[in-house]
């Protein structure tokens, strides 16, 4: 059995972000990297001066702890941590801990080890049934802010066709019903309620060419990272994509100057930030691989290494973390990974963090599993946590019961950077 198929079978959602199939080719490089028309397209070698930490390692170093416990702290049965963790400072210097589900919550406090969970909601899910219009199940996936007041963020929205009458041929959780695209919301009141950045479907940011098709997925852009402000001013992010017609994921770099503008983000084509993103309703595209997003990095990431992005300033590199597997002492280990780079193009080849046991290698469905990791440093200077050094938190959420169960809690560790293993 492929391993796209068997994740199927495995994956059971109750009201929750859906996990996609185990992305396919992560430990096995296959003969061509996808890309959108399936043709590897090679990237500029770029000029790097030596680097004094040629083999650096990161590593856990302490115990896990409870930042939110879904049996005690949670505002109602859909106030889980369904995405990697995002934070920032708002105008009053509070830190805001975004708790991402189709309805939308924060925890609160002076810094990040004294947070409180609020129980305003700040953004629900519209479910508009129209694909057209991308507003269906909307989580906060990756807030930014420059002064604490006014806060873009990128939102994961999910078409559920199963949930819509006549869009799916399931009445149940069906992942070929299932489009994933990324838009835009805004926030103008320091964080305490989010809303379309414009009308739908003008708040559409990234996705693949081609519109909902009934059975046709599971397919688009997804779980896009946190934002980080790159030296040259523009604000860079990943994001998981699942192309049209094919079990390949890949890994998708994308960037804008203008974060109020859901059109100006470009992705990387290869070459440059060529590529830009089409609403397939209102300007459907005469060659669809123009527009479609080609896997980055594909041997060194793998298809999911895109849940955080952080510089480093120990090291004076950025890191990249997420889900993925490779070869380890002889056999495939699966678990949370992570990857170096000077340029935010080119990365190493990742490295294992922890072996973890992920919905789709989990002997049972009720099993205890985790996703989503991301990296916190509470000493950041940065308003959006866009740093680390030596020393910071893994974030990442626990599923007490299974990926069927809402039981979730939100658990960090502490990790540590080191120069060489």
């Amino acid at each position: 059995m492929n391993r796209g198929l068997k994740a199927l079978l495995m994956t059971v959602v109750v009201s929750a972000a859906c996990t996609l199939p185990a992305p396919i080719g992560q430990t096995q490089v296959p003969t061509t990297v996808p890309t959108a028309a399936n043709t590897p397209t090679p990237a500029p070698t770029p000029t790097r001066t030596p680097n004094p930490f040629p083999n650096p390692v990161l590593k856990i170093t302490g115990a896990e702890e409870v930042v939110f416990d879904w049996t005690t702290d949670r505002c109602e049965a859909l106030n889980l941590p369904d995405l990697p963790t995002r934070a920032f400072r708002g105008a009053d210097g509070q830190v805001q801990l975004i708790l991402s589900h189709f309805v939308n919550y924060r925890m609160i406090g002076p810094d990040l080890d004294h947070l409180q969970v609020d129980c305003h909601l700040l953004m629900g899910s519209q479910h508009d049934a129209d694909p057209s219009r991308y507003a269906d199940s909307e989580w906060i996936a990756s807030p930014y802010t420059e002064d604490g007041q006014t806060i873009y963020a990128v939102v994961h929205n999910e078409y559920h066709g199963w949930e819509h009458p006549g869009q799916c041929s399931q009445g149940s959780y069906y992942p070929p019903c299932w489009y994933n695209t990324l838009t835009l919301a805004v926030s103008k009141d320091g964080g305490q309620t989010y809303a379309p950045a414009m009308p739908p479907p003008g708040h559409f940011v990234a996705g693949l060419p081609y519109q909902y098709e009934r059975d046709g997925g599971p397919a688009g852009l997804r779980n896009s990272s946190n934002l980080i402000k790159g030296k040259d001013g523009y604000y860079y992010q990943y994001a998981n994509v699942a192309y049209i017609a094919s079990d390949n994921q890949g890994v998708c770099l994308m960037r804008a100057q203008n974060l109020a503008d859901p059109t100006s983000w470009r992705f990387w084509d290869g070459s440059g930030f060529n590529g830009q993103f089409v609403d397939s309703y209102l300007h459907p595209p005469a060659n669809p691989d123009e527009h479609t997003c080609d896997a980055l990095e594909w041997e060194n990431i793998g298809a999911s290494l895109n849940d955080s992005i952080s510089f480093n300033t120990y090291l004076g590199r950025y890191v990249l973390l997420g889900l993925s597997a490779d070869q380890v002492g002889g056999r495939e280990v699966w678990g949370f990974y992570y990857s170096f780079s000077d340029d935010l193009i080119h990365w190493t080849h990742r490295k294992l963090l922890a072996e973890m046991v992920l919905p789709w290698t989990a002997a049972r469905f009720d099993d205890v599993m985790y996703l989503y990791p991301s990296l916190l440093d509470p000493d950041s200077d940065s308003r959006n946590f866009e740093t680390t050094d030596k020393t910071a938190y893994l974030y990442y959420t626990r599923h007490n019961q299974g990926q069927g169960s809402l039981d979730r809690d939100l658990i960090r560790v502490p990790v540590e950077f080191f120069p060489s293993p």
